[in-house]
């Protein structure tokens, strides 16, 4: 009975309050768009047996929706006789007003669609400073005119660094020189790249032709983080001590660009990308030191969770740097193979 009692008193409130809204209010709030949708079909068609074809409907459904949406607006939109169909002043004036509001649902809805297909979000990408990848800055160019939407962080770490966030879940696109054995990640070989090691102009041994190894030795050395035995650039490491290009350690950093500023300050001499040293040794600021020839090779990499699910952006964009890592690995091999 308390239940009844309480409906009763909700139903007089309502009723109270619809009484309290002005003619327009209480219009826009009770006006069942469906209605004005089928008024709206039966004028394009022609006919209530068109509208009803178009609709899906039966004849008398949308007889039904017409007169009640006549009832609700208390005039009549059609004249319909026998051989006659034709819209009323009121019809022709709520026909106007109705197409306008379709027209603006129509493109809200479309909008609304296209917004919802599109790729939205954030991918985060963590790389090692030194690390040139063509495939990678093609992907990057590619992914974002497909997918303008997504935000793209992208941030120099070590490579031990990426690694670790990868396996601890707190990244899932990483591009490293370090590849280890661990379930859980995976590691897709992008490529190589090539170092060698650089003075500055201030330095001693710049401009200088025909250098040997022996004359690197003792000199003040500019060293990566992962310029260490089992690190990413251990083949530089390597180098150094089957050579005995011994010297004091004046400088370390993970950042290539702070490597490189150390070197053409002439603080000491150190090992850098070939591609990412081209332009200053073109310009006349950094000068190539032996090895001349079998340079150190680092390994690239790009590592990501194997169990962990990528979101759509994130999947996106490794399979698109995979897929890009494919062509040119076609167009270097094996594009004179083709028929």
């Amino acid at each position: 009975m308390l239940f009844i009692a309480n409906r009763y008193v909700l139903v007089l409130f309502l009723n109270e309050a619809c009484d309290m809204l002005s003619p327009q209010e209480r219009l826009l709030r009770n006006l069942d768009w469906n209605l004005l949708y089928t008024f709206i079909t039966i004028v394009d068609e022609s006919s209530i047996t068109g509208a009803a074809r178009k609709l899906s409907l039966s004849q008398p459904s949308v007889s039904n929706a017409l007169k009640r949406l006549e009832d609700h607006l208390g005039m009549q939109l059609i004249t319909r006789r026998k051989g006659e169909f034709s819209l009323t002043y009121q019809g022709l004036r709520v026909y106007e007003y109705a197409s306008s509001a379709c027209g603006i649902l129509s493109h809200m809805a479309e909008q609304l669609s296209e917004d919802e297909e599109a790729v939205q979000g954030e991918i985060n990408i963590q790389v090692a400073s030194h690390i040139h990848c063509p495939p990678f800055d093609r992907t990057l160019a590619q992914y974002h005119q497909l997918y303008p939407d997504v935000l793209m962080t992208v941030n120099t770490y070590p490579s031990v660094e990426i690694v670790r966030a990868v396996a601890a879940d707190e990244l899932h696109i990483g591009l490293c020189n370090k590849k280890i054995s661990q379930t859980g990640l995976r590691f897709d070989l992008l490529g190589y790249e090539q170092l060698a090691f650089y003075c500055g102009s201030e330095h001693g041994l710049f401009g200088k032709t025909e250098l040997s190894l022996d004359e690197l030795s003792g000199q003040s050395y500019i060293s990566f983080e992962s310029d260490q035995p089992g690190e990413g650039l251990s083949a530089i490491a390597q180098l150094r001590a089957e050579q005995a290009l011994w010297g004091k350690l004046v400088a370390v950093s993970s950042n290539e660009e702070e490597v490189r500023r150390l070197i053409l300050a002439g603080v000491g001499v150190g090992a850098l990308s070939v591609e990412g040293a081209k332009p200053y040794v073109e310009q006349g600021r950094l000068w190539q030191l032996p090895p001349y020839e079998h340079l150190p090779i680092a390994e690239l990499y790009l590592v990501t969770p194997d169990n962990i699910p990528l979101s759509d952006a994130e999947q996106r964009f490794v399979a698109m740097l995979r897929q890009n890592l494919q062509t040119s690995v076609h167009e270097l091999y094996f594009a004179s193979q083709q028929v």
